[in-house]
């Protein structure tokens, strides 16, 4: 059956999607609002069951080429204490896929460059109507009608208002700060790590290019009123006395390539679908960064609708399917990711010693136990 299926969003959600319904000999059409890709954004970290899906998507092995794949992630006390660490052999021993890191951009070439079709560029998605036959305004005039609509543009989705129009992205109380930068043997952060300070959270890892992304959250916003060259001096202050090579890390970055952004929530919705339209991604589940599960979660979207779509007769069918089958998991991985984040981000001294302590007792079989349910991404039962 030919269905003209339209997704909004050429992110990596969007476009992993496309690929998945190309893979069952779907060819849907992506709209996206910029009027080309450029090489920006930060580093990306894909884990197990990111991997798992990629590997389905037949793009695995140009990932792990293209990226660095991570043996440990330690995890340290803003002082340098080595608290706890993750060794990611049990991952690749148990699941046949470790983590690796890459640019975003990397994967978002990737991932175009598989699709038959060019994404249609410079269409920015006005609103959706009529869900049950679609009707697809954008922003230029223009409309479609397409078979189904996929809405994967975002925490800022203009699609998700057909859907639930009542959501709408709430302040999640930390403000996220981003960078890649070029470095030498002397400030190599091989293997990557993360530090859990008093209110403030920063990691770093390599991409395998020579370049290394770091990242850094904030209960508080720096300089929110100055510049980008004051909101760096900012950062570079508050993280000057963290273990190396943070310091040199963010200092390294040029202030206007210093990518900041307020972290936005949206409450769990009853429905991700209406009609022949739905929602993927951080449309319908925008992830906080702390349990580095926003692109895998969105990875488990594209596999599950294509799924979906291929088995069903009727594209609402296929969505309620997919709706069914993602929904518990993807709100499972929200709240841990907010549960990480109060951790991460305790910001009394008192707290902040109790968490460290706790962290050093953590038996190992049990966060082992916690990652193999992570590690294994969501399928589509049989009927």
């Amino acid at each position: 059956m030919n269905r003209e299926i339209a997704i909004i969003g050429g992110g990596i959600c969007g476009l992993a999607t496309a690929v998945a319904l190309q893979q069952r000999g779907i060819e849907p059409t992506v709209y996206e609002s910029t009027t080309a890709f450029q090489p920006v954004g930060a580093g990306i970290l894909l884990q197990t069951n990111a991997m798992s899906v990629l590997d389905d998507l037949g793009l695995a092995e140009a990932v792990r080429t293209q990226g660095a794949e991570l043996t440990e992630i330690p995890f340290y006390s803003s002082d340098g204490r080595r608290l706890a660490a993750f060794d990611l052999s049990f991952e690749r021993e148990q699941f046949g896929h470790g983590f690796i890191a890459v640019h975003r951009a990397t994967l978002q070439e990737l991932l175009r460059s598989t699709l038959d079709s060019d994404p249609e560029m410079g269409m920015e998605c006005a609103s959706v109507s009529t869900p049950e036959n679609p009707t697809v305004r954008f922003t230029d005039g223009t409309t479609h009608n397409p078979d189904a609509v996929i809405g994967a543009d975002g925490i800022g989705s203009a699609v998700r208002s057909t859907v639930a129009p009542n959501a709408q992205p709430e302040p999640a109380g930390c403000v996220a700060y981003r960078g890649v930068t070029e470095v030498d043997g002397s400030t190599d952060a091989e293997p990557g790590f993360e530090v859990w300070g008093e209110g403030s959270f920063v990691g770093c890892s390599p991409l395998g290019d020579g370049r290394t992304y770091w990242y850094a959250t904030t209960t508080d916003s720096l300089a929110p009123d100055g510049s980008a060259a004051d909101r760096k001096t900012a950062l570079s202050m508050r993280f000057e006395s963290y273990p190396a090579p943070i310091p040199t890390l963010i200092e390294s970055t040029p202030a206007e390539e210093v990518i900041v952004t307020p972290l936005a929530d949206i409450r769990a919705l009853d429905n991700w679908s209406i009609g022949a339209v739905t929602l993927a991604g951080d449309a319908v589940h925008p992830m906080l960064p702390f349990a580095g599960q926003g692109a895998a979660q969105a990875l488990e979207d594209a596999l599950v609708i294509a799924a979906a779509v291929d088995r069903h007769e009727t594209l609402g069918t296929a969505f309620d399917a997919y709706e069914r089958c993602r929904k518990p998991r993807a709100e499972q991985i929200v709240s841990a990711s907010h549960r990480l984040g109060r951790l991460a981000t305790i910001d009394s001294q008192r707290g902040c010693r109790l968490r460290n302590l706790a962290a050093r007792l953590v038996p190992t079989r049990l966060t082992r136990r916690l990652r193999a349910t992570q590690a294994v991404p969501t399928r589509l039962p049989a009927d």
